[in-house]
Parts: C-alpha cells; structure tokens; sequence
C-alpha cells in the first residue's frame, strides 16, 4: 500500500468515525417516529401541531399518504430531542414563534387556504434570498420545516415504497441462467493499477 491510499483510508474511517453516530441518531429517531402510540418528548402539544400543519402543507396527501400519514411530525420531534444541539432547538423555536405570527393571528387559527398562502410566500423568500443574507426567522423556520419533512418522509415506509423507486431485492440472483445472459464470458470491468 502506497502512502497516498493510506491516507485515503484513513480519511475514510475518520469521517466514518464522525459521522457514524450521527447518522445513526437518525435512523433512530425514524425508529421511534414509526412506532403506534408514541406521544412527542421535545415539543408542546400546539407546536406540535402546528409543525404537523405545516408538514402536511409541504407534502400533502394526494394518492400517496403524505406527511402526517407517514410519522413526519414525531420523526421531526425525535430529532430535536436526540440529535440537535441547545443552539438549534433555540433557532427552532424562535424561529417557530415568528411563523406563528407572521399571518397576523395564530397560524392555526388561520383558514387552510391562508395557511397555504403563508408557507407558500415564506418558502418562496427563503429560496430567493442571496445566498449570504440572513433569513427572516419566520422563512427560516419554514425551510428548517420542510428539509426535516423530506428528510423524514423519504425515510418513512410510505415514502420508499409508494414514492421512490423501490426494489426490496435488487439484483435478484439467478443460479442458473445461459452464458449469453452472463455477459458471454467477459469478467467484469475492474479498476486496475500497473504499478512500475
């Protein structure tokens, strides 16, 4: 082994290391969101509600389940009790507390065609801001919102299986098939190195 792949992999189990138990803390607060009966642990009933509103205004039920269907709303709660730090619960919910003014009452006491509009007109200024200025809190907290409702309804059952392309077994093997099927006799193409 040269000194350059050495450092490939070492850099590979480096950023394996980091991002392991990251990656794992959101497979388990999909776990958890996917679970009957679970009540939410990070957030207050009416916000609660009010990100299940907004979830379900971003990918709403058609002829596929949408976001409540799928968990979305308790996936987004695991994921602030178990994986984001006291700094992002704290923009989170600032920034929640701005949305829920923004329509001049409570959002949830807007009409749904209102609530539409609102989260419509906020997403659209969130993703025609200048990449270097700062996001209202209110357009902030629905970018936030929807990343976490795609995040945890491309991760839900209904998502991968109704949504996305899904192939429980992909690559089926086939133990006996003719030799014009199996590429006639090639190998596969490898990657291969001369070494001088």
């Amino acid at each position: 082994m040269n000194r350059r792949e050495w450092l490939k992999s070492m850099s590979a189990l480096a950023v394996g290391a980091l991002a392991a138990p990251s990656l794992l803390a959101v497979l388990e607060a999909h776990a958890a969101s996917q679970a009957s009966g679970k009540t939410p642990q990070f957030f207050k009933p009416a916000q609660y509600g009010l990100i299940g509103a907004v979830s379900d205004i971003v990918i709403p039920r058609t002829d596929t389940p949408g976001a409540v269907d799928a968990g979305v709303p308790l996936f987004i709660d695991q994921m602030f009790e178990a994986v984001y730090t006291k700094e992002e619960q704290t923009r989170y919910l600032t920034a929640m507390a701005a949305f829920d003014k923004a329509g001049g009452k409570p959002f949830m006491q807007l009409d749904p065609t209102q609530r539409t509009a609102l989260v419509t007109r906020l997403h659209n200024e969130a993703v025609t801001a200048p990449k270097d200025s700062k996001l209202a809190p209110e357009a902030d907290f629905v970018l936030m919102s929807k990343k976490l409702a795609m995040l945890g309804f491309f991760l839900s059952q209904p998502g991968c299986t109704q949504v996305l392309q899904y192939d429980p077994v992909p690559g089926a093997w086939k133990g006996d098939i003719p030799l014009k099927q199996a590429g006639n006799g090639k190998a596969w193409a490898v990657e291969t190195s001369l070494k001088i």
